[in-house]
């Protein structure tokens, strides 16, 4: 090859400007034979395979709005079409449902074109989801929405059911994941992402997963980017991005094309792909789909890799705390869904007639595109943040409103929108009188709204109950205050200078918790990354966290039967302030913290920590659909690099029978090491958005004491502090709906069958890793019980009280059928 090269170097002419056309064609001519002979010597018998696709990864939001993502794929999309017509043998694989519903909608022929392309097997809508959405972050619910979003589209418009999960550029894979892929269908799991960790180098790049409760689905690292030239052949296949493990295949995926700002492949890129089909000292190359390459990686790997874990990526862990208000949005208007589609089940169901998912579904569609991997995590421009601010705040008012009026009748009722009974500590609007036959208290919170705590209100697992109201008995303040210590039905405390918790004492054991560092501790270092500013968090920066918080006013706001509140303030860094209540209950062993921030710092990250002297090798981090264990020490580069985890609504630490757990409303990001747990409170990026994440903030975080072994107490406080019990004005008197009767088992969904019908879905997991069973109990007539899939295809019929069986984490999705449609 490289003598072929000097004989056409030695006729060829550099500056066709100098020259004639005659002339400079003239050379091209001469040089031709030189290189056909050359690239006419075809490979071995063993050279390896690599599988060709064209692709754009489309991000639906970033330095641009999704508004401008519309325009990107119709001219990307176009672009493509345009050259399947030139070059027959062209595939193109596009991943994101959302996106070709865009064009659906705005561009009716560009659409019909590409299911004509479909048709024709050159265009594979494969992908699986609604959005490539942050794994990270989403809830576990949601993410299964992605996957019926995504399925149902492309079955409806496509006749195309996909099988493989393509999700290339998301922060990091939670290990709930391979059980949700396969509940929706999806056999083939596929990224890059992991190619760019700071710390260690992946060990394989095709490999078995496996995920928290057990599923296995096979993943492979593919190439995404550029073209498909020689160099880059060699490279991914033998060269700099090798495949590892070669034992296991020699097979690869090059999906090839401009992404991010769109584009995809370009003419000069299929050119490429038709000379290295099978060109001496390159891998094999041919096109295929991404369905045909999984399949046949699948018959011919050989003992591979084993990977029992999550995917954690060790770069950008600052987007599970950049951004306050995008993720606060994203939490509460997970809640409000959930507690809408309960309430339409539950009216439906009594007025005996369909569910709908009608009025749910623009709300639904909200949240969903705003799950995308760089919205939710907080990595796009400022309009696009601010977009999506006003985008989810008025799905949330809207869900809100519509759950009112879903659930609306003559009397004031309580709504509880969880699958749990529920005697604890209520906040109520302060407008209301007291409830009788319950302890009632009232003050100011932090934002300067009247509060009414009640406790001794019992509440049914879905259901709403009608409350009395009226003079009640005044009970005795159950807490002992004098500015340094407070005596708690369930802790002996004392507090340092600065108003953190410099001793706890659990008054059911003697036992001190508070280690070295205070509890509360606020701590904050100058947050500057050598690269990716609102994505990364650098390893050297957890080193310079200092106390921070000079407190500058302290005193009790309101001290009662059902509560004491304790409020502070606290000058943060050179501009912020952070105003908190310490609340803490008389009838639980849980210290609230109910705070005001008003950030105006840059490049600077915020923690609350909570320096344990308990003794655990572990921490307990709350993921969709369960929890994964990660270490509480730093002894492998693996552990070094998880200096910054996921969490959603709890962490826990515990021993064989004594624990403390973190709440938290809308904080994912925490850091654990030996016993210490610091909870990610806020951070001041600046790019893209150079505004950063200034503005006055509220959010709310917990510690709760557990005097026995880690378990459903922890889960089912966590979801508590989270789905807070709802006043309805005018509201409708309605018995439990459903309840299981373990409580290992999280009743996490009750919402409107798809395909609407006198039925509605229940979906359940096991929530703390043990085995488990459970039977359902419903408040009205059953017609028939149906298994489904996560799709909501019914795969078997039970019997109503048919005790269903539960390995550590699995989740079920069950039909159930109240009257003839």
């Amino acid at each position: 090859v490289e003598n072929a090269l000097l004989d056409a170097h030695r006729v060829l002419l550099y500056d066709p400007a100098a020259v004639s056309p005659e002339t400079f064609h003239a050379a091209l001519r001469k040089a031709s034979p030189f290189l056909k002979e050359a690239l006419s010597r075809k490979n071995g018998d063993t050279p390896g395979y690599v599988g060709l696709t064209g692709h754009s990864h489309m991000d639906t939001a970033w330095l641009w709005t999704i508004s401008e993502t519309e325009k990107k794929c119709a001219r990307t999309y176009a672009n493509s079409l345009n050259l399947m017509e030139e070059y027959s043998e062209y595939r193109f694989v596009q991943s994101s449902a959302y996106h070709t519903d865009m064009l659906r909608r705005d561009y009716p022929e560009l659409f019909e074109r590409i299911r004509e392309a479909v048709a024709r097997g050159q265009w594979e809508p494969n992908g699986g989801v609604w959005v490539e959405c942050d794994c990270n972050l989403t809830g576990g619910e949601y993410m299964v929405r992605q996957f019926l979003w995504g399925q149902r589209f492309t079955r409806k418009y496509f006749n195309y059911t996909s099988d493989c999960f393509w999700l290339p550029d998301t922060f990091g894979y939670s290990a709930a994941i391979p059980q949700i892929m396969k509940g929706c269908g999806v056999q083939y799991f596929l990224t890059t992402k992991l190619s760019w960790n700071d710390t260690t180098v992946f060990p394989a790049t095709t490999f078995v997963w496996q995920g928290l409760d057990g599923t296995r689905v096979l993943t492979h690292f593919n190439r995404t980017h550029q073209g498909p030239e020689p160099e880059l052949i060699q490279r991914i296949t033998e060269g700099s991005e090798a495949i590892r493990d070669r034992r296991v295949t020699d097979m690869r995926l090059f999906s090839f094309g401009k992404g991010d700002g769109g584009g995809g492949p370009e003419f000069e890129m299929l050119e490429y792909a038709r000379r290295v089909r099978n060109l001496n000292g390159i891998a094999r190359c041919e096109y295929t789909s991404v369905s045909d390459f999984m399949k046949r990686l699948e018959k011919n790997v050989v003992d591979p890799t084993l990977w029992a874990d999550e995917l954690y990526l060790e770069l950008h862990r600052g987007t599970l705390t950049n951004q306050h208000e995008i993720k606060r949005g994203n939490r509460l208007l997970e809640i409000a869904l959930h507690n809408l589609e309960a309430a339409e089940v539950m009216r439906a169901v009594k007025e005996d007639r369909k569910a709908s998912e009608e009025k749910i579904a623009p709300m639904m569609n909200t949240l969903l595109v705003n799950q995308f991997h760089d919205i939710l995590p907080g990595t796009c421009i400022h309009a696009a943040n601010v977009q999506s601010w006003r985008e989810v705040g008025e799905a949330i008012r809207l869900t809100r409103a519509e759950t009112a009026e879903t659930l609306s009748g003559p009397t004031k009722v309580l709504f509880n929108g969880l699958a749990m009974e529920r005697r604890e500590t209520l906040h109520l609007p302060g407008e209301l009188q007291d409830i009788c036959g319950a302890e009632n208290q009232r003050y100011s919170d932090v934002e300067g709204k009247e509060r009414l705590s009640v406790y001794g209100v019992e509440l049914k697992p879905l259901s709403t109950k009608v409350i009395a109201q009226g003079e009640t008995e005044e009970k005795p303040c159950p807490f002992a205050f004098d500015g340094d210590t407070l005596s708690t039905p369930y802790a002996e405390i004392r507090f340092d200078d600065q108003g953190a918790i410099a001793s706890l004492v659990d008054r059911r054991n003697g036992r001190e918790l508070v280690g070295q560092l205070p509890f509360n501790s606020f701590l904050m270092a100058e947050d500057v990354p050598a690269d990716y500013d609102n994505w990364d968090v650098d390893a050297d920066t957890e080193c310079r966290f200092e106390r921070a918080g000079r407190l500058v006013e302290r005193k009790l706001i309101s001290c009662g039967s059902v509560e004491l509140v304790i409020r502070s303030v606290w000058e943060l860094g050179e501009q912020s302030k952070l105003t908190q209540d310490m609340i803490f209950d008389a009838h639980d062993p849980l210290i609230s913290f109910e705070s005001s921030l008003d950030w105006q710092e840059e490049h600077h990250f915020l923690k609350a920590a909570f320096d344990t002297t308990l003794h655990a090798d572990g921490v307990r981090n709350e993921i969709q659909f369960g929890c994964i264990r990660r270490g509480n020490h730093r002894g492998t580069d693996r552990d070094k690099a998880r200096f910054e985890v996921c969490n959603h609504k709890y962490s826990d630490i515990s021993e064989r029978n004594y624990g403390l757990s973190i709440l938290n409303d809308c904080k994912y990001g925490i850091s654990e090491k030996e016993g210490c747990l610091a909870l990610s409170l806020h951070r001041g990026g600046m790019r893209p958005d150079p505004m950063g994440d200034k503005g006055l903030h509220t959010f709310r975080y917990a510690i709760y004491l557990h005097d026995e072994p880690y378990g459903e107490n922890v889960v089912e406080k966590a979801y508590q502090f989270n789905y807070p019990v709802q006043l309805v004005a005018e509201g409708l008197p309605m018995d439990s709906l459903v309840s299981v009767n373990n409580r290992d088992v999280v009743l996490e969904t009750v919402k409107p069958c798809e395909d609407a019908q006198k039925a509605y879905i229940i979906r359940l997991y096991e929530s703390t890793g043990a085995y488990a069973k459970c039977r359902l109990t419903f408040g009205h007539p059953v017609q028939a019980v149906r298994v489904c899939n996560m799709l909501e295809e019914e795969e078997r019929t039970m019997a109503p009280d048919e005790e269903l069986v539960f390995t550590p984490f699995t989740i079920q999705t069950i039909k159930v059928v109240y009257g003839e449609d």
